[in-house]
């Protein structure tokens, strides 16, 4: 049998109280670690206990489908997997180093030192990871911790049954907390407790380990029972949902804290560092004479592992964030958005990647056919030095932009539509906070409820929330609908295109709270009211504390890195101009004493091996070298710009493909702007 609704408050002996008629075991959660650990312990034979007892209340608390012995074979098969990569690449720079001496002893020490590292990784990664997710669901479920309490408060000052609150929290409620409130009245109805008492110690103790809190909170509803004057148990209960709402400030603030410190060490480390070295690489190679600035590892440096570590540190930061606010989902059937990849043009519905390709080609045909020969011309056939040296950078800049220009209409045109609709939605949600209290004073004065939407649609006339109220109130006295059904209805009902699950949640709970009369509906409107303004406190509090750093990351990503990053590459040219010149004029047997000419004052610097320039020879030409700077620019244009929108908006991942989308064609703009202002500027 499926559950049925409990409305809020209802007692037991209530006509419209409604229980779960039988249970249905909750599966437990499956996905690819738990996948992963069990093919390991079919592999690898473990043992299926834990010697810490941390691990043991991990798994229970994540109700993951795997055993002690799963997670325990894990590890063994990671390392497995990573020592069978490794292996052969060590042989194959043994091999090249020590046997056939192609290549000298600093290929072997800088090659075999991450094949050595990234097996030990991955045994960690691995040995760690139920405690990761464990401490990461816990920050989630912290963001619920206020809205599970209070609808379990609400029912209670209603009426004081303890089942009863639960029922209807773990009904109302989101996030892990309010599926483990569902499992123990599962474990009531089989009989594993005898009484839903028994079951909120356990949860209580459970969830104590991580959220100490909510165990003070659940452990005040369940004694509030005992208190048989109302208001005297009223106000227990809104003392524990004030200690509740202060305690998690406090946590909020700690984890925007410790998000902080992190998020300074990945802007140094990702951006900062590797802007430093893309000009001091090839000066270091040279002086040292170690090949670390030719073409394949400047685009393994550049191209994969700064930005692989970058984004492996950047998730390590977000998944500390707590999700304060989860904005609203838009479905690809929300009215007035196109086909799932179309873009909408007036009338007209386009392939948003055919529309990509087409601009990709316009402004590629128009850097080669018109800005190459207007700003770079080919010179003329008789200079043929200059036509040896001339570098067609305009069409490779062209090529570069409109490669951005498809990703960028792509993301765009796919996620404007939704993106339009959501901030709709984002204001309809605002504009409800407030509408809360009108609503509540009408029905305070013992109004019907037809009549406070009746005034608050004619009072907010002029937003997306009267509106609503608007369709509401007409439902009712038109169609001579419920005020359930006026909202939620799926045909005629005025939340039948409105998927904001703060909405539809919270006017559910008024709905069934009206059901025991209007003065319970309005309570129970102003202690969401309450519920609701704590939790934009605290966003905006996250946003404060962390945003001097995202503000800084932002400049970096839209303007400073190009700019930087632009001048280094067309200076890359006077650098290693120089550095031939003295490796030229340095006899081999004067390398210690070389010196470059032009420094003030007969100054001179020692280069160590200049006479050789062979490891000149080994540094990437022009075309190459910009190639893999404006690669570089995409991806941490793209990295930064992810980072920054998680951490501004949380999981909403049409507001990062809407940033991406307007930010990478500025970037790579700005980054061929500046690099061809410097090549000009310095006659290059």
């Amino acid at each position: 049998m499926p559950n049925k609704k409990t409305t809020v408050g209802a007692g037991a002996g209530s006509p419209t109280a409604t229980f779960f008629e039988g249970a249905t075991a909750r599966k437990p959660i499956n996905n690819w670690y738990t996948r992963f650990a069990k093919r390991a312990s079919g592999m690898f034979k473990a043992k299926n206990e834990f010697t810490k007892e941390e691990y043991k209340i991990a798994l229970e608390f994540l109700d993951w489908d795997v055993q002690p012995k799963d997670v325990n074979a894990a590890p063994m098969l990671a390392l497995v997997i990573s020592l069978l990569l490794a292996i052969p690449v060590l042989g194959f720079l043994i091999y090249m180093v020590f046997i056939t001496r192609e290549l000298s002893f600093t290929w072997f020490a800088y090659g075999a030192m991450p094949l050595l590292i990234i097996p030990f990784y991955m045994l960690f990664y691995f040995q760690t990871f139920i405690l990761k997710a464990a401490n990461s669901q816990k920050i989630k479920a912290i963001t619920f911790i206020p809205e599970i309490v209070n609808y379990m408060i609400m029912s209670m000052k209603l009426t004081p049954n303890l089942e009863r609150a639960v029922r209807f929290a773990s009904e109302h409620g989101r996030g892990k907390i309010a599926e483990d409130l569902q499992k123990a009245i599962w474990s009531v109805d089989i009989g594993t407790y005898p009484s839903i008492e028994e079951a909120l110690d356990n949860l209580a103790y459970t969830w104590g380990k991580y959220s100490e809190e909510f165990k003070h909170g659940l452990m005040v509803i369940r004694g509030s029972v005992i208190e048989a004057d109302d208001a005297k148990r009223a106000a227990i209960l809104d003392k524990a949902m004030r200690d509740i709402l202060e305690s998690i400030r406090d946590s909020m603030d700690k984890y925007a804290v410790q998000m902080r410190q992190p998020s300074i060490y990945l802007y140094y480390v990702g951006v900062l560092l590797p802007l430093m070295l893309i000009i001091m690489l090839p000066i270091g190679s040279v002086m040292a004479q170690l090949p670390l600035a030719q073409t394949w590892v400047m685009i393994l440096l550049y191209n994969i592992l700064i930005p692989l570590g970058t984004i492996l540190f950047a998730n390590t930061i977000l998944n500390k964030r707590p999700p304060v606010y989860i904005p609203p989902k838009i479905p690809d059937n929300y009215p007035g958005l196109p086909k799932r990849g179309y873009i909408k043009i007036g009338n007209t519905s386009i392939p948003a990647i055919i529309l990509g390709l087409l601009l990709g080609a316009f402004v590629f045909g128009l850097s080669v056919i018109v800005v190459e020969p207007l700003v770079n011309p080919l010179p003329e056939e008789f200079e043929e030095e200059a036509l040896a040296a001339y570098f067609p950078f305009w069409t490779i800049a062209g090529g570069v932009i409109a490669f951005s220009l498809v990703i960028s209409t792509y993301l765009y045109g796919t996620a404007y539509g939704k993106r339009k609709a959501q901030l709709d939605l984002i204001q309809m949600e605002n504009e409800f906070q407030d509408s809360i209290y009108i609503l509540a004073s009408r029905l305070g004065e013992n109004r019907p409820i037809e009549e406070a939407l009746t005034y608050s649609a004619d009072f907010l006339s002029e937003t997306k929330i009267g509106g609503l109220y608007r369709k509401t109130s007409e439902n009712v006295q038109t169609l001579g609908m419920t005020v359930d059904m006026a909202f939620f209805d799926p045909v005629y009902g005025s939340l039948k295109n409105v998927p904001s699950d703060l909405i539809r949640g919270s006017l559910q709970i008024v709905v069934d709270s009206i059901a025991l009369g209007v003065e319970q509906g309005a309570r129970a409107l102003l202690s969401l009211s309450m519920q609701l303004r704590d939790s934009q406190k605290i966003k905006e509090k996250i946003a404060s504390l962390l945003e001097e750093i995202t503000s800084m990351m932002k400049s970096i990503a839209f303007m400073i890195a190009p700019l930087v990053l632009g001048i280094t590459s067309a200076l890359q040219n006077i650098v290693i101009g120089a550095l031939r010149s003295v490796g030229s004029a340095t006899p081999s047997g004067a390398a210690d004493s070389a010196s470059i000419p032009g420094l003030g004052g007969g100054a001179s610097l020692p280069f160590a091996g200049l006479g050789d320039t062979s490891t000149l020879e080994l540094i990437p030409d022009n075309l190459t070298f910009l190639l893999i700077i404006a690669l570089y620019v995409i991806e941490v244009t793209i990295l930064l710009v992810y980072f920054t929108s998680k951490i501004e908006e949380g999981d909403n991942d049409l507001a990062v493909k809407m940033n991406i989308a307007t930010s990478l064609p500025t970037a790579l703009i700005l980054f061929f702007g500046s690099a061809w202002v410097a090549k000009g500027l310095t006659g290059i």
